[in-house]
């Protein structure tokens, strides 16, 4: 699957992508009380650029310029852009 091709509300994604932007993680708390830290990534391919939802450890696997690969991810839509993310059920895994 491409960047351009993920829609809203998407399951068992697949991606290929270059990190090419990293906000500053931000800490949350969540419904079971446990703290972690969730930030931001936009990740790009040759079809387009994407928003990356990265949680706890997947922060500290990544960097500008990283090659990953989501497999098993979702999507959504949040503040009216749509989020890719390896989720619970998915892997993000540094390829290079």
């Amino acid at each position: 699957m491409k960047a351009s091709d993920v829609k809203p509300a998407m399951r068992n994604i697949d991606l290929d992508l270059k990190i090419v932007e990293i906000e500053e993680p931000r800490s949350y708390i969540g419904r079971s009380g446990r703290e972690g830290r969730v930030t931001t990534a936009v990740g790009e391919d040759d079809s387009g650029r994407i928003k990356i939802s990265l949680w706890d450890n997947d922060i500290d696997k990544v960097k500008v310029g990283s090659l990953v690969r989501i497999r098993n991810g979702y999507s959504r839509l949040f503040r009216d852009e749509v989020y890719v993310s390896a989720g619970m059920y998915g892997r993000l895994e540094v390829t290079e």
